[in-house]
């Protein structure tokens, strides 16, 4: 009796079990992503103009020959074309006057590393593609005058910013 009072229980409760999933309500989720590539900017080399010297003349670093232009590696899909903008003119602050300095920036880029083979960018944005292993090179000049340069040190903010087309 003992045994057929468990089967009895055991049948019951697997019915129960049965019905209860079939009872029970069925949520299904679809779940998307888009992933995207990515591009990464690296600076290998800030801009060092050198020391500066009070004149009438303007200062220019020429990005495609000076030795002191900065140089940013970017790096991404291989082959890709990508949309490069930049800050053409900042205006820097000294951090003790508060005077002004103009600033103008020029850049010149390459698939590879190469300083001399770059080309300069005739438009802001300006559309390049990628080397075959997804890298770009950056060189960036600039120009500002030298009259009435006050000593000390200068803020200012040059964004690059790069995107996929």
């Amino acid at each position: 009796m003992i045994r057929t009072v468990n089967i009895l229980l055991l049948l019951v409760l697997f019915s129960t079990l049965g019905l209860a999933q079939s009872d029970s309500p069925t949520v299904t989720a679809r779940i998307t992503a888009t992933v995207e590539d990515y591009i990464e900017m690296v600076t290998l080399s800030n801009i060092d103009v050198g020391m500066i010297i009070p004149t009438e003349d303007m200062l220019r670093l020429d990005p495609r020959s000076d030795q002191g232009a900065g140089l940013i590696l970017i790096s991404g899909q291989k082959n890709a074309s990508a949309q490069i903008a930049f800050t053409a003119h900042v205006e820097m602050t000294n951090f003790a006057s508060d005077i002004p300095l103009n600033v103008y920036y020029n850049i010149s880029g390459n698939g590879e590393n190469n300083q001399s083979a770059s080309e300069i960018f005739t438009t802001n944005p300006m559309t390049v593609n990628l080397s075959s292993i997804g890298t770009y090179y950056l060189w960036i000049g600039c120009e500002f005058s030298l009259k009435d340069l006050v000593p000390g040190s200068y803020d200012g903010d040059f964004v690059i910013e790069v995107d996929y087309n």
